[in-house]
């Protein structure tokens, strides 16, 4: 995200990173994703009128169901934080017993940027693999 932009340019949608990013790249936590609340830049869920938080909500549920389905997860971690940039998001985080941080949160006692320095990025093929899983499983969830 550049630098240069302003918080208000920023909340606008300008050269935003996140619009349309679903997987996360960083697959350390195997079917890590991110649900972006698509329809403008919002920066918290109180300020969402009902029916858009609930469809919001909605959402959030029919990942976490398609992700166990596609994944098998041991456990399912759903947090939305939004302090770093003007996009509300959940990190919707399958949890397995093997995983590098199991009975911890995924952000605790690792430094500052993690995720952003040490990535564990798999090759294109291998990151299509999980997302055409997720999508069928998606497709059979939705209402």
């Amino acid at each position: 995200m550049p630098q240069s932009l302003t918080w208000d340019e920023r909340l606008q949608g300008f050269d935003c990173p996140l619009c349309g990013l679903y997987l996360f790249r960083d697959q350390r936590f195997r079917g890590y994703c991110l649900l972006f609340f698509d329809p403008y830049h919002a920066t918290d869920l109180a300020q969402l009128p009902e029916r858009e938080h609930d469809a919001f909500m909605l959402d959030l549920k029919q990942t976490g169901q398609a992700l166990q389905r596609a994944l098998h997860p041991d456990h399912m971690n759903y947090e939305c934080l939004g302090n770093s940039g003007p996009h509300l998001h959940w990190h919707v985080i399958p949890r397995y017993q093997n995983d590098p941080r199991w009975g911890r949160p995924v952000w605790e006692g690792w430094p500052r940027n993690e995720f952003n320095i040490n990535r564990v990025v798999i090759g294109n093929e291998e990151y299509q693999d999980p997302i055409t899983s997720i999508r069928t499983c998606l497709r059979e969830t939705e209402v």
